[in-house]
Formats: structure tokens, sequence, C-alpha cells
């Protein structure tokens, strides 16, 4: 089976069961000036501070066998963390040891370390996959689509959520296109959206980016329309905040991969999947809220990442629809723009003569043929609302 590259472990909660605060080393008797030389090592899974024995950590049960799986495997371990001190880390990992596949014998965990990126700050985003307690770092997954798997609850790196990371960066793979001599045969539209000129740029990089100006209620990521008077009515909104702004044509590039990958269509109202306050809510609260959707999703009804989302969106002032009608939104994640999505600038000129001819709604036309999981909650949501056409769609 394929297998990341490169594999990134954060340290804190994740590697080991506590906080190594380098603020708190050292502050007993006999501490010395460096930090790092504070530490002891109690046996094999403990280290402690040697002037407070109070502060402590213990390595996780399954890091070792988890270490060695990724080696074995042929990729590279990469330390990632965002605690204060790189010494304090590295010391720690020295004092941690596992059996290297390479020779079968007993290495410190730090010599094992190909990439050692201890730093209070951002990282260089080199790894495919991360692990990481803190849900704010799944900006790696926002903005350039690199696998994030979250250690929940402070129980630290087990086997069954090294597991599951793996298994995200796997799925995320199986969408990737394949090169194609010649171009993409099989490129599709599948909507249109009103982006300012930093956001077009974005796309076309294939990145993302997190964004506390805007609402983005279902997380991070591209949203669409199928109705083209939609995407024109952003694109004048960014126009008048005096961006240089485009409608632009949304394609798929490789139509077969895209019918074929998971998509879910998710009740606008009923709260889950709870729907996200980035411009109000911390980083950390940003990123469990989207880590939170996507464990629901996969629970409640068996769609996992990478997904597109679709949803009905409430009226509000400005709409080209009748007062109180809803339209059809879809969001794309980084992961599948990176893999499937190019988009297409349109002049004016060739929007309004695409609005003259007529445009059926896309996504709900779709629903059969791009294998869109509808639940009984948003059909019975539909039902409620009087959409009865998308209610006969999506049985």
């Amino acid at each position: 089976m394929s297998f990341p590259k490169v594999v990134a472990l954060d340290t804190d909660w994740t590697i080991w069961q506590g906080f190594l605060n380098p603020a708190l080393l050292g502050k007993g008797p006999g501490a010395t000036p460096k930090l790092e030389d504070n530490i002891a090592r109690v046996d094999r899974s403990v280290l402690q501070d040697g002037t407070n024995h109070a502060n402590f950590v213990r390595v996780c049960d399954d890091v070792s066998k988890i270490i060695n799986d990724i080696l074995k495997n042929g990729a590279k371990l990469a330390i990632v963390s965002r605690n204060p001190s790189k010494a304090v880390c590295d010391r720690a990992l020295y004092y941690y040891n596992t059996i290297n596949p390479k020779d079968e014998k007993e290495w410190s965990i730090i010599d094992m370390v190909a990439y050692d990126e201890v730093v209070d700050g951002k990282s260089s985003y080199f790894f495919e996959v991360m692990f990481d307690d803190e849900a704010f770092n799944n900006v790696v997954k926002v903005e350039l689509g690199t696998a994030f798997q979250l250690v929940r609850d402070k129980l630290g790196m087990t086997w069954d959520v090294y597991q599951q990371g793996i298994d995200a960066w796997r799925r995320a793979k199986n969408i990737t296109i394949p090169p194609h001599m010649g171009g993409v045969p099989n490129r599709r539209l599948i909507g249109y959206t009103g982006l300012n000129r930093p956001w077009i740029d974005l796309v076309q990089r294939k990145e993302g980016i997190v964004d506390t100006t805007a609402y983005y209620r279902w997380g991070y990521g591209l949203y669409v329309a199928d109705n083209l008077g939609i995407a024109k009515m952003y694109n004048s909104m960014e126009r008048d905040l005096g961006f240089e702004a485009h409608v632009c044509a949304v394609y798929v590039n490789d139509y077969d991969i895209w019918t074929r990958m998971n998509k879910i269509w998710v009740p606008e109202n009923t709260g889950n999947p709870a729907q996200m306050m980035n411009r109000t809510w911390s980083a950390e609260e940003t990123g469990k809220n989207q880590e939170d959707r996507d464990a629901f999703i996969a629970a409640q009804w068996g769609v996992r990442t990478p997904y597109a989302l679709f949803s009905r969106h409430f009226w509000f002032n400005k709409l080209p629809l009748p007062q109180g009608q809803r339209w059809n939104e879809m969001l794309l994640s980084t992961q599948i723009v990176r893999a499937l999505i190019d988009i297409t600038l349109l002049s004016d000129a060739e929007v309004d003569q695409i609005l003259s001819a007529g445009i059926s709604p896309i996504f709900q036309n779709s629903i059969k043929e791009w294998h869109t999981t509808v639940p009984n909650e948003t059909r019975q949501e539909f039902l409620t609302r009087g959409e009865t056409d998308l209610y006969q769609l999506s049985a």
C-alpha cells in the first residue's frame, strides 16, 4: 500500500503525555543554567524535572511501534512542534529509545529524526501527514492540503490514531489525477464562483487560506455555486470593496475521479454538523470545529474526507432570487482543489451571455450521477421547506 514520504509528529500531548514546559524547568534546588540539563530519565517511559519531580512527562505506549512503522515503510520522520524550546524537546527525544528497522537495534528517537522543526511558529510544511493535539494546526490542511490527524483529549498518540491519519492521507492521494499525456481529456464544468484577485491566485497555486474577515460557515475552502447569478453577485460585492474580481467557471479535471469521490449534502439548520463562526472564534475553536465536522459526518453518515460538501444557503438581500428562496452551495477543500480543480476567468460579457441562455441547477440535477450522499435529515429539511424538487431528486 502507498505510504507518505514524510510523517510529522508533534511532541507535547502527542509523542508524550504532558507539556514539557521550559518555563517550569529547573526552578527547584540544584538547578543548572541549561534548561535541558534539568531533565532526568526515571525509566524507559518517564522523564522528570530533576529539581521538581511533580513536573514530568510520559512517552505514549504506542510511540515506539509507530516510529518503527514509519521508518519500516521507508518514510522520513519529522518532529514538528510549537514547544518554546528545541533544546528541551531534543533532550527528551534523546532519552526515549526505539528499535530502528535499519539494523534492528535500539536508537534514540532524536537520532532517527530527519527533520527537526521545534519552532514556536509556522513550520515549513514539507511533510505529507501531521499528527498534533492542537486543532488550530490543521492550518496545514487548509493552506496546502496536507493530511492532518488531531490527537484528541490529551491522550497522546495511539496506534488507532496513527492508522486514522495514514488512512486519511491515502484517501486524499486516491483522488489525485495521474499524469496525462496531452492535457486533461476528462474535464467537466461543475459550477461557478466569484473571487477577488488574491483568492484567484491562491486557487491557481492550489493553496487555501485561513481568513477571519469573511464567513466560512462549513469550514475553509473554495465555495462554489451552481447558479451563475450568485457567483456574479459575489463578484460585484468584491468589486464594491475595491478588489479586482472575476466570475470564474470551476472545472474538475477528471470527471471519473470526481463522480466516485465522496460527497455529502448536509442539512443547513439542524445544528449537526455545527457551523463555524470563524470571524469571532479563536484559531483553536475554528480548527476543532472543522475536525469535529469531519468526525461527525464520518460517524453519522459514513462519508470520510476528502469530501465535497453541499448545502442549501439561506436567502439574504442582494440575491438574484425571490425573497426567502434558498440556493445551492458547495465547499471544496484544499485537498480537492489541489487534486482535481481548475478555474477559468470569465469576462462580464461571457457571464451575461451564459445567463441569457439559462442554466439548470447542476448540483441537485447531478445528485445521482455524482453519487452524492443525501441523509434523511437533509431530505426532511427539503420537505419542510417546500423544496419538493430537491426532495424527489435525492430519493
